[in-house]
């Protein structure tokens, strides 16, 4: 007789590990000290029992994520680190598909620079999407803010919906033009490596072998890095993966080119 299987934890979504560590990363600059430190300033107290004391060195290292409640607490002490946990950003990247209403919505949460960019006022027709091109493009990747780069994921969904190649392209553009700003953030530098590895393998670039036959192409943002950003953020960066020990990378840092059959092909 075969037991049935126990139910074991939910998985967690590696985005789940990347904003907590962004958060860990927000307070630990706020007071410019270690996540046993930021405990003790919690906890108010210089001597308390330490059964939970290296809950922060897991926070930090995205392998928990801490309670809704707790994120609340936290935020008394340091104020704006819920605005960091909560960002649109996270919940953007956790949507398999958004629908036009759920994009529009999403789009409404931008600061008004970045609203009024994607939506402008028609006469007797109240608010109405402009058209999504380059020169929009051209002054997202000049703001180089964390809400351009939720943008781009709005606009790589929205191309899957309108099946537009061209609307894809200009969002891909978008993305790869915001790499070296995003990286140079203070709270992502640490992550951007994961944070992009995980981008490149959802919103994957479409290769029209035919017009009935498309390849899904993963071009991983290294290759970006290493032709364009500047050398010193290069290095940083570069630096940075060397001396990583997560053994969870997602893709390589090859063109990985898949079939809508399942086979993948690697160049060389």
């Amino acid at each position: 007789m075969t037991e049935p299987k126990k139910r074991g934890r939910k998985p967690r979504h590696p985005i789940e590990s990347l904003k907590t560590r962004v958060w860990v990363e927000y307070i630990k600059q706020s007071v410019d000290a270690s996540t046993y430190s930021v405990e003790l300033i919690l906890r108010d107290k210089p001597i308390e029992p330490l059964e939970k004391l290296y809950r922060w060195d897991k926070y930090q290292n995205g392998l928990h994520s801490p309670k809704p409640e707790y994120v609340d607490f936290v935020n008394q002490k340091f104020s704006g680190s819920k605005d960091i946990y909560d960002h649109v950003l996270w919940d953007v990247l956790v949507q398999d598909a958004l629908s036009y209403e759920k994009i529009d919505q999403y789009i409404s949460l931008m600061k008004p620079e970045i609203y009024f960019l994607l939506v402008r006022a028609v006469e007797n027709f109240g608010l109405k999407r402009r058209p999504f091109n380059d020169e929009i493009v051209e002054v997202l990747i000049n703001r180089g803010e964390v809400d351009c780069l939720v943008v781009a994921i709005l606009m790589l969904h929205e191309s899957t919906h309108l099946c537009s190649p061209d609307l894809r392209q200009l969002a891909l553009n978008l993305y790869f033009g915001l790499t070296p700003k995003i990286a140079a953030h203070p709270l992502y530098f640490k992550v951007h490596p994961d944070l992009f590895d995980f981008i490149d393998s959802t919103f994957k670039h479409h290769v029209f072998l035919a017009p009935n036959i498309r390849l899904d192409m993963v071009v991983f943002w290294r290759a970006f890095r290493d032709n364009y950003w500047s050398n010193d953020l290069k290095v940083a960066s570069q630096h940075l993966e060397e001396k990583s020990s997560s053994k969870n990378r997602v893709g390589s840092s090859k063109t990985r080119i898949e079939s809508l059959d399942g086979k993948s092909y690697y160049d060389t």
